[in-house]
């Protein structure tokens, strides 16, 4: 008997481009007092500037503050309701509406709205953007094709993103998360949000030769955690944790050519 898996695989042809950046985007907590629009405004800038830039929305966009989730809804001098911010949100993504590949929903979104009123307010601003098809709630696979560079190049990359959980403190329980979800899938990049903590390290595994192979082939993983964009109040403060990395990790993915005329995955990040 088989197993149905449901994980939702999303597509993207990018093949105009020898190589693209993708910046995730996640933890604009849009609504709170602490949100830093101008940073916001600025990765967003800097997508649109640059052709082969693209983004992945990775959860918790929308702060989603209800009676039943955190005292902060008390705490604000003008109440910001998940409407205003899912007009907020369309105003500053329209921009790179076009340049979003994928997007999924975090717990703000999920606990504070979905698992209240059955409102999937993630899937509202995909499709008032005019892109729910790459819109997945749990997360997924994204799927990256860019410029061949020979005429027998057909490689492809993986993308898994998920929004994350838990409430990790150290950087080496959050690096760990990370692992986990790495253990569950095989792939090329790996990204996880939620922590608010940038970090980058890759995880590298051996392969099983073919049978024409005379050395196992070398594989190398790419975990990558998103920073986030709220300020340092209000809950971060009361529950002492740290202020968070203001900003996201920007991943170069493309490929080159060795000595030997192999096509070879060539991904960089940076912070």
């Amino acid at each position: 008997m088989s197993t149905r898996m449901d994980v939702k695989i999303i597509k993207a042809d990018l093949s105009q481009h020898e190589f693209i950046y993708l910046l995730p985007l996640s933890d604009f907590h849009i609504g709170a007092p602490q949100a830093n629009i101008p940073a916001i405004k600025g990765y967003i800038d800097w997508i649109k500037a640059h052709k082969n830039a693209y983004s992945l929305l990775n959860g918790d966009l929308f702060n989603a503050a209800t009676k039943q989730s955190t005292p902060e809804l008390y705490e604000y001098e003008e109440m910001i309701t998940p409407d205003k911010e899912l007009v907020m949100l369309e105003e500053l993504l329209k921009p790179i509406a076009k340049k979003i590949l994928a997007a999924c929903s975090g717990g703000h979104e999920l606990r504070n709205l979905f698992k209240t009123v059955g409102a999937d307010y993630t899937w509202h601003l995909m499709r008032n953007l005019g892109i729910e098809e790459r819109y997945t709630r749990d997360g997924g696979v994204l799927l990256i094709k860019t410029k061949p560079l020979t005429s027998k190049d057909n490689i492809f990359f993986s993308c898994i993103f998920t929004h994350g959980w838990g409430g990790a403190r150290t950087r080496g329980a959050k690096l760990r998360k990370l692992e986990y979800l790495s253990q569950s899938f095989h792939a090329d990049i790996y990204i996880l949000s939620h922590d608010h903590t940038q970090n980058l390290t890759r995880d590298n595994y051996l392969t099983v030769p073919q049978w024409t192979s005379l050395s196992p082939i070398v594989h190398r993983k790419l975990l990558v955690s998103t920073g986030g964009f709220l300020g340092y109040a209000g809950y971060p403060l009361r529950q002492g944790y740290q202020p968070a990395d203001m900003g996201t990790p920007r991943i170069r993915i493309g490929k080159r050519v060795d000595e030997d005329g192999v096509v070879r995955k060539d991904i960089h990040s940076s912070i």
